[in-house]
């Protein structure tokens, strides 16, 4: 399900008054280390055709189990299809893919720093659109610092949104070629969220 009225990242930018930076590098790598046997099933994962058969399939089979490997190590949750209406007036609503925040003494989500999208049908700008109206939803509820990721399960990209500066960093990973370049990149993403 997508998040958002909007149709592109300019439409996002204007209508909140965000600066939208060209392609530039921020991203960092932390070692995550993984045991062989969850590598094993990651690649036979990647390797199934079955698993791209629908956007449900690749958010699923591919995307989430990624993001439960790294959440592990810290005190984080994956939050999956939830209902993130930050203000309808303003276009900020829906369900998006994933939130990763942590759980509130109430058992809600907390405010999230980290949003995973996959992109429908490998459209990385309509993946972009979506992302960056779930980090401005974050950043209306206090975020100071939200980090984005969209995915198509095998190439991953990742941006930022802070001082109302959007950009999107200049690498595109993928997970069949490097899984562990793009584990080490959303470990060190977990990490820096896990202390905002």
């Amino acid at each position: 399900m997508s998040y958002g009225t909007f149709n592109s990242v300019g439409e996002v930018a204007e209508k909140f008054d965000i600066e939208v930076v060209n392609r530039t590098s921020f991203i960092k790598k932390k070692s995550f280390e993984i045991s062989d046997i969850f590598i094993s099933m990651i690649e036979e994962e990647l390797h199934d055709d079955t698993n791209y058969v629908s956007e449900y399939a690749i958010c699923e089979a591919i995307i989430r189990p990624v993001l439960k490997i790294v959440a592990k190590n810290y005190s984080l949750k994956v939050w999956s299809h939830v209902s993130y209406d930050v203000d309808k007036e303003k276009g900020l609503v829906g369900k998006p893919d994933y939130l990763i925040a942590a759980r509130t003494k109430y058992g809600t989500m907390a405010r999230p720093s980290l949003c995973v999208i996959e992109a429908k049908q490998d459209n990385f700008d309509e993946g972009w659109t979506q992302a960056l109206a779930e980090m401005v939803a974050s950043s209306l509820l206090g975020a100071t610092i939200c980090y984005g990721i969209v995915s198509t399960g095998e190439f991953w990209q990742f941006g930022k949104l802070e001082n109302s500066i959007f950009m999107i960093d200049s690498i595109s990973t993928s997970l069949i070629a490097d899984l562990q370049n793009v584990l080490d990149i959303i470990n060190w993403l977990f990490c820096e969220i896990s202390t905002l």
